[in-house]
């Protein structure tokens, strides 16, 4: 009697452990690029689901899974929690080819899934990111489009303009500011202590300009895609996104 009993209560345990688990979902999509071109030796695709429900903060990666890249397209497939997805909120799939530590290719647009209309499967085109000294940032000038892959709507929005050896200046929409940007290559970075007026701005132009300066806080590279130009995170993630100024 004690001997079932005991496995009475083990079944009931893995039972209810059973029942609490996690339900699992999937994303299946392809990635590739235009150029025809090899993929290179030791070339890695990495793809992350990523929640970008809030403009105002970094996004939030829910799964991640780096490949072997031998050749495109290639096939992915991401497992995620079900309980992490809300509808309503935004989330989008992301990529990048590594080769060691130097990043590639990456996406420059957002591919969404799974709510607002959107399913489980995508395919990724992935943009080559500009080789050093093949373009450069000096005398451009640029306004902004999108800040963590979400379209910026406002009427007046942040803009950006680079003079020699790292010299930038703007406006966040409200208040001017400058500094200077430390470049090598195409990595970037901006200071900390950037001068900027203290003008009060009108919402919805406060919380954009808000925004806008967090998110240069959090740039470490940058890549041109034609008149675009895309700040880009640690991760090789897109950071706030601009159109060149005619």
């Amino acid at each position: 009697m004690l001997k079932t009993g005991y496995t009475a209560i083990a079944v009931a345990a893995t039972s209810a452990m059973l029942s609490s688990a996690a339900v699992g979902g999937t994303i299946e999509g392809t990635a590739t690029y235009r150029e025809r071109i090899a993929v290179p030796p030791d070339a890695t695709l990495f793809v992350q689901l990523q929640d970008v429900s809030r403009a105002d903060v970094p996004s939030v990666t829910l799964s991640a899974k780096r490949y072997a890249l031998t050749g495109v397209p290639a096939q992915f497939e991401l497992s995620y929690d079900d309980a992490l997805i809300q509808d309503g909120m935004r989330y989008v799939v992301r990529g990048s080819v590594f080769q060691g530590d130097r990043l590639l290719y990456i996406t420059d647009t957002a591919y969404p899934v799974l709510t607002n209309g959107a399913g489980n499967a995508t395919d990724l085109i992935l943009v080559k990111v500009q080789a050093p000294g093949a373009a450069t940032l000096e005398g451009t000038n640029w306004i902004a489009t999108g800040l963590h892959g979400v379209p910026l709507e406002t009427e007046r929005r942040p803009a950006l303009s680079f003079a020699q050896d790292g010299a930038f200046s703007g406006t966040g929409g409200c208040n001017r500011f400058s500094g200077q940007a430390k470049i090598v290559g195409t990595n970037i970075e901006f200071p900390d202590n950037m001068a900027a007026t203290l003008m009060a701005c009108p919402p919805p132009l406060d919380e954009v300009e808000r925004q806008f300066f967090k998110a240069l806080q959090g740039v470490s590279a940058y890549v041109f895609k034609g008149d675009t130009l895309v700040l880009l995170d640690s991760s090789g993630q897109s950071v706030v996104q601009f159109a060149r100024e005619q």
